[in-house]
């Protein structure tokens, strides 16, 4: 019986602990409600602004804007124009020779040299395989009475030139001793000298080769070209004719002939004729 008793009070304890607790949950419900509804009611009645320019203020910071971009424009355009005029200083083409003073002298390159050449008043005495030692001995040219005769030959049948170009070397890139060669290249100036005497001779510089082209490992190389190209310049001193350095013309960073200048490596396409013969012009 006391147990009985027991129990029914602890189950009311309990119960009326519960009733406690959820009293409290309702009454906490129904405050956090009644917050929210105060909240949403002030809040639409009255927004915080942080910052809100006026139109003013936004309208000067456009025009400010747009006029440092107009600056900035202006400053760019002048700088480029600048710089155009600065390229075209240093790069003067002469648009008026016609070279109808001028003779070129060579072997297969100077040939290419003529098949491209857009001046029909220039003359040229060139042929596949020329070399400097037989330039004034082979009669390779076809003279005003029919005959052949050689270079020297060729020059001396009466029009006087105010230019000579003499393109020779490449063929000779193999010869054992230089101060040969030299003494050909001597001699070859000194009998135009006798037959043009009014005429300025330029000796040009042995255009360079691929790097391709050096590694078949024969003597035509670059390290070549410039021994032989330094031989010119000694012979040049000596003779007074005066040395023209064409690499300057085709030449790459590192001294070679660009690959996409030639197909075999040695002879140059149009582009690089072209280029070759404007530095020509423009340096003589």
């Amino acid at each position: 019986m006391a147990n009985e008793q027991e129990q029914i009070k602890l189950q009311n304890t309990r119960r009326q602990r519960v009733r406690t607790q959820q009293g409290i949950i309702s009454v906490f419900s129904i405050l956090c409600l009644l917050f929210s509804c105060v909240w949403g009611v002030h809040a639409a009645s009255s927004k915080t602004v942080f910052f809100e320019p006026s139109d003013d203020s936004s309208q000067a910071e456009a025009a400010e804007a747009k006029k440092k971009n107009v600056k900035k424009t202006d400053s760019s355009s002048k700088a480029e124009e600048e710089s155009s005029e600065a390229a075209e200083s240093q790069v003067s083409h002469d648009e008026e020779d016609d070279l109808s003073d001028a003779v070129f002298i060579g072997d297969s390159r100077t040939v290419g040299l003529e098949n491209t050449c857009p001046y029909p008043k220039a003359t040229f005495y060139c042929y596949v395989g020329m070399h400097i030692d037989n330039a004034t001995t082979d009669p390779a040219f076809t003279l005003s009475n029919g005959n052949m005769g050689t270079v020297i030959d060729a020059l001396s049948e009466g029009t006087q030139y105010g230019r000579v170009y003499i393109n020779l070397g490449t063929n000779e890139l193999g010869w054992p001793y230089i101060e040969n060669f030299q003494e050909y290249y001597r001699d070859l100036i000194e009998q135009i000298k006798a037959v043009q005497p009014n005429a300025t001779i330029y000796a040009e510089s042995i255009l360079p080769v691929t790097a391709s082209r050096e590694l078949e490992g024969d003597d035509i190389n670059n390290t070549n070209v410039t021994r032989f190209n330094e031989a010119i310049q000694q012979v040049c001193t000596e003779t007074g004719a005066v040395y023209l350095n064409c690499l300057e013309a085709v030449a790459d960073e590192n001294g070679c002939l660009p690959e996409e200048a030639s197909t075999d490596g040695i002879h140059l396409l149009a582009d690089y004729c072209d280029l070759w013969l404007q530095y020509i012009i423009d340096n003589t």
